[in-house]
């Protein structure tokens, strides 16, 4: 009997908990629509149902559901009805002036569309001959007019872009100034912008759209990542080449607002590099570590020899080396060598050594007043050194290779020759740009692209943002937060605080209608209020009206039923 009660127990917990799993959904209330009656009648009966029950419902005259049916269907689901029963009010064609519109029908459902065009002469507010209104939840998305000049401009929704302000609607002659979000840009091309309200509409129609940048080329021996279609504004790029090629240029590219930066590099045979070129009594004015094939450079030789000017890389190899000859080579001259020393041509005669068969055609070829100089060690230069150990002197024609430290720039040729006791021209380290944190906020400045390090090399550009409530000081220039590193200095740009707006005075009212909340003596530019119509009178216009600038936007009107 014990045994029994429990599973009596058991049985009936079990049951609840799987009835109350499975009936989630009560019944549901609907704005201006209603159900079948005998759901009303007999509730407790139907409800709560079980997931996967479907349920009918209608709307009352002059609302539809989303989509634009007069009878909706839901089904009932773990989280409750879907989708949520609601239903919408229908839009009445509005009255136009001076205009038509396309469609005879007068009444429109919700996210239906209604275009009309203007009489010759007359324009919509956006300044074009023709336009498009919505129905939408709270009714047309704008007032449709035509007008023989505008004296005001509609502010358009502003996709991946915001306003300053919440105004509506601008004045003839009024500005609107607006912002796009990163990675967007502008009608005027930057990421900021100010439209002018014309007679006709705006100037430039205030817009943001996409940043992009062109699909990249394939790359002969090698690829890149990622690979896109097209690639947005701070999309970095990674080049690399097939075994026995190497990149040519910048290995890293980045997309900004002006295109690819720097340009993307090409994959080269490492067999058609050349290392620098052999100088014996001979140097070049800029050296480089490694040539590519088909570059050319040219030789001067020291003072007293001549050779070939230039030499070309070709396959991985110099087409005619550089030799100098000196000036009183006797096959040249006829003349007979400087005499030796008897020691000298002794020892030439009786040894066949490399070390002193090299004196003995260095002594036999060139004046003893034109020998060849070493050099000390290489200068020293500010933020940089030489690459690998330095040595107390070099050979006339050796050459050394310096580096900077990490974050300078390195400016000019980077290898440096011996030349008769000197050395070719040193580079220069340039010095980074170190953001000031201080700077920043008393210019109210926020960088434009989060990153973990605040250091930028020479020429680097630095984008900002105005922090919130501030605008640039200069905007007359394309790109006023745009700012480049130069040698370790920054010139930062300024951000002012946005001038205050004018307020607007108690809205007006109209007649047969009132507004939907008691009215305040004063409201601040971008505030709105709504109107209702009195009964048996139906509101023609946009229910809620925007301050802007010290003046509200029209308001609507209550029209009586036939």
């Amino acid at each position: 009997m014990r045994f029994k009660s429990y599973f009596i127990f058991l049985v009936m917990v079990c049951s609840r908990k799987l009835f109350a799993e499975d009936t989630p959904c009560d019944l549901p209330q609907i704005e201006n629509g209603n159900l079948p009656q005998y759901y009303y009648s007999f509730k407790n009966y139907y409800f709560p149902m079980h997931k996967g029950k479907k349920l009918s419902y209608s709307c009352v005259v002059g609302y539809t559901t989303e989509s634009g049916t007069q009878d909706g269907r839901i089904i009932c689901t773990a989280k409750g009805w879907s989708p949520v029963p609601r239903c919408y009010r229908k839009c009445t064609k509005p009255l136009l002036e001076n205009g038509s519109f396309y469609s005879t029908e007068m009444d429109f459902k919700i996210h239906e569309k209604l275009q009309y065009k203007c009489n010759p002469g007359y324009f919509t507010p956006s300044g074009a001959a023709e336009d498009t209104v919505q129905c939408q939840p709270q009714g047309w998305s704008f007032q449709p007019s035509c007008t023989k000049t505008l004296e005001w401009c509609q502010v358009p929704r502003l996709e991946h872009g915001s306003a300053a302000g919440a105004a509506r609607e601008v004045r003839r002659n009024g500005t609107l100034r607006y912002r796009c979000q990163p990675g967007f840009r502008s009608a005027a091309g930057s990421a900021a912008a100010t439209a002018l309200c014309l007679p006709h509409g705006w100037d430039l129609p205030p817009r943001c759209t996409r940043i992009t940048c062109s699909a990249l080329s394939e790359v002969a021996h090698g690829g890149f990542s990622p690979v896109k279609k097209t690639y947005e504004e701070g999309d970095v790029v990674h080049f690399f080449c097939d075994k026995h090629y190497s990149v040519t240029g910048f290995d890293l590219i980045q997309c900004y607002n002006f295109g690819w930066y720097p340009d993307p590099p090409v994959c080269e045979d490492v067999k058609n590099k050349c290392p620098p070129p052999p100088l014996p009594h001979s140097y070049i004015s800029t050296a480089r570590r490694t040539y590519h094939n088909g570059d050319k450079v040219n030789v001067q030789c020291t003072l007293g020899r001549r050779g070939s000017e230039e030499i070309q890389c070709e396959g991985g190899k110099w087409t005619s080396p550089s030799i100098c000859i000196g000036a009183v080579d006797k096959q040249e001259s006829g003349t007979a060598p400087p005499p030796l020393e008897a020691d000298a041509e002794k020892r030439a005669n009786q040894t066949h050594h490399n070390e002193d068969m090299s004196r003995f055609n260095c002594l036999s070829l060139y004046p003893i007043s034109e020998m060849q100089q070493d050099c000390a060690s290489p200068p020293v230069i500010k933020n940089g050194a030489v690459l690998g150990p330095v040595l107390a002197s070099y050979k006339n024609g050796s050459w050394v290779e310096y580096v900077c430290q990490h974050y300078h720039f390195l400016d000019g040729p980077s290898t440096v020759y011996c030349h008769q006791g000197n050395w070719t021209e040193q580079p220069t380290c340039l010095e980074p740009c170190t953001l000031n944190i201080t700077d920043m906020d008393s210019n109210n400045l926020t960088l434009k692209w989060r990153r973990e390090e605040l250091v930028f090399l020479h020429g680097d550009l630095i984008e900002f943002e105005c922090k919130q409530g501030y605008s640039f000081l200069q905007t007359s220039i394309p790109s006023p937060g745009r700012t480049q590193c130069d040698q370790g200095r920054l010139n930062y740009p300024k951000c002012v605080i946005q001038a205050a707006t004018e307020k607007c005075g108690s809205p007006p009212s109209i007649a047969n209608g009132a507004l939907t909340v008691p009215a305040l003596a004063q409201y601040d530019s971008g505030s709105s209020v709504q109107y209702i119509c009195s009964d048996y009178h139906f509101l023609q216009g946009s229910e809620r009206i925007y301050c802007s600038e010290g003046q509200w936007t029209s308001p609507p009107v209550c029209i009586g039923r036939c």
